[in-house]
């Protein structure tokens, strides 16, 4: 499977501001630009808050949707799908199919609400050997996709960064300072020590008006 990640970030490093309020930090290019990544991927994946907020699916939309035969399916974790709720657009749509990724905590009669209209992938408790991203990767490939786009939030990044799962990175760097200690990042979670830490090579680099467009491919080298 080919993972690739998208996000957009303020030169701090921030993908949203500390309260979590919805604010778009790139321009209706960057926002073309995620029409465009999505249309090359086969499945989408991003956390609970994410769809907490936008209550929306991430499929391909606009002019760049013009002669796609089929949208990306869209995949959730959420551990036990708290605050969420199934009379979103995002559960009332036939256009693409949605995969959720929840823990062995969440209540059964939860699931069954959920399960009239997505796939439930109950996960096993993370170890060292099966993390989550594993397991996620493991059941996706199973069922045949090949290409996973990974948009966030920081969370979720992190259960992939972490084992380097990553092939390639999209980030698009705006013109903003966002500041705030609790203003999620790019990459959140515990974080990796100096020895640990992830090299990655610069693929290409695209500058349009004050945004940079950069991609960066994984590398096995770390420290």
């Amino acid at each position: 499977m080919f993972i690739f990640s998208n996000l957009a970030t303020s030169i701090d490093g921030k993908i949203a501001t500390a309260s979590r309020v919805f604010f778009p930090l790139g321009t209706s290019a960057d926002r073309k630009h995620m029409q465009t990544l999505r249309r090359k991927s086969d499945i989408v994946l991003f956390g609970a808050s994410t769809l907490r907020e936008f209550k929306r699916p991430c499929i391909v939309r606009g002019v760049a949707a013009d002669g796609l035969k089929k949208q990306p399916a869209n995949a959730i974790i959420s551990s036990a799908l708290e605050g969420i709720s199934p009379d979103w657009p995002f559960f009332q749509s036939d256009e693409f199919h949605r995969i959720l990724f929840v823990s062995a905590d969440a209540p059964k009669a939860t699931l069954k609400k959920f399960a009239v209209r997505s796939e439930i992938v109950v996960l096993k408790k993370p170890t060292p050997r099966l993390s989550t991203a594993k397991q996620i990767i493991q059941a996706l490939e199973k069922r045949g996709y090949k290409r996973l786009l990974v948009e966030g939030g920081g969370g979720v990044m992190w259960d992939f960064v972490k084992e380097n799962w990553i092939d390639e990175y999209h980030l698009t760097l705006t013109p903003r300072v966002v500041g705030g200690t609790q203003a999620p990042t790019l990459v959140d979670g515990a974080g990796l020590e100096p020895k640990e830490i992830l090299n990655l090579k610069l693929k290409s680099v695209k500058k349009l008006k004050d945004e940079l467009y950069l991609v960066y491919r994984k590398t096995v080298q770390r420290g």
